[in-house]
């Protein structure tokens, strides 16, 4: 009996301390807030603003992008993460369809 309690009580030992070791993953949804669908506008970190849920439905224009970084709302992208996205960006304005799926479409 002592055999099997030993290697039991170790993996739920295991099991319960990686629960407090493991990376909590959050995102946030910046939702694009251009005057117009130009390559400068669609592009501009400034345009886009953090918000939550994604309202995006439809495949013509960008919406806006989700990027990995938690941001509080109404707050501007990571620059880095943004810029890594940038060209998909316009690419999905261009398409009319999102380059990835981290970009929101919208009528």
């Amino acid at each position: 009996m002592k055999k099997i309690i030993i290697p039991v009580i170790a993996i739920i030992m295991a099991i319960g301390s990686s629960a407090f070791t493991a990376k909590k993953t959050t995102s946030t949804f910046f939702r694009y807030q251009g005057a117009t669908r130009t390559q400068t506008d669609i592009q501009n970190i400034s345009n886009y603003v953090a918000q939550s849920g994604t309202p995006c439905s439809d495949v013509v224009n960008v919406c806006g992008v989700t990027l990995s970084t938690a941001k509080n709302i109404g707050s501007n992208p990571a620059t880095s993460e943004f810029n890594a996205e940038k060209a998909n960006l316009w690419l999905s304005q261009q398409n009319h369809s999102p380059a990835d799926g981290a970009i929101g479409m919208e009528p």
